[in-house]
């Protein structure tokens, strides 16, 4: 059982940690440009790539867009909207508006992930299977195991016998 959940485990860590760095690399260009405070969150909802990100600066010549431009031309993963909150004043981008403002991206960008609903089911289904074969396993394991322990532990006792009669052997 700790087996697959460090298995479990394992690959939810691994799937994150695209999405994780990138959002590390963009804080940390941000922070190059001057802005602070920095928070960035990427989720995905019913198919559509949302990216927060939430800043603050001194500078009274930053904007938002400045904070948009970084993210479109330097963020590797899909995004269909924007929202920037900057000195807490919160404007929101689509991916057209940002095409429209910025042009084509300038970083490639990593294939949208949940875009082939059927893909991710059958995925799904398969990582299923595979956890349930695991946990059949480890079940039919654990069944063996006690089957021979309880079998050895039987074979260990000496025999039984009773006592003699009284007066045996009679001499």
């Amino acid at each position: 059982m700790r087996r697959l959940a460090l298995l479990l485990l394992l690959s939810a860590t691994l799937v994150g940690c695209g999405v994780i760095a990138d959002l590390g690399a963009l804080q940390n260009r941000l922070k190059d440009v001057g802005y602070t405070d920095i928070t960035s969150y990427h989720e995905s909802i019913n198919g559509t790539d949302r990216v927060r990100v939430t800043a603050s600066s001194a500078d009274p010549a930053s904007s938002a867009e400045e904070i948009a431009e970084i993210l479109w031309d330097t963020y590797p993963e899909h995004v269909d909207q924007v929202s920037i909150t900057l000195n807490g004043v919160t404007e929101g981008y689509t991916e057209d508006d940002l095409r429209a403002a910025f042009g084509d991206r300038q970083v490639t960008e990593k294939p949208d992930g949940d875009s082939d609903v059927g893909t991710v089911i059958i995925t799904w289904v398969i990582v299923g299977v595979v956890v349930f074969l695991l946990f059949a396993g480890g079940l039919i394991t654990l069944i063996v195991v006690l089957v021979r322990r309880s079998n050895r532990r039987r074979a260990q006792q000496p025999p039984y016998y009773p006592p003699p009669p009284p007066g045996w052997p009679a001499a």
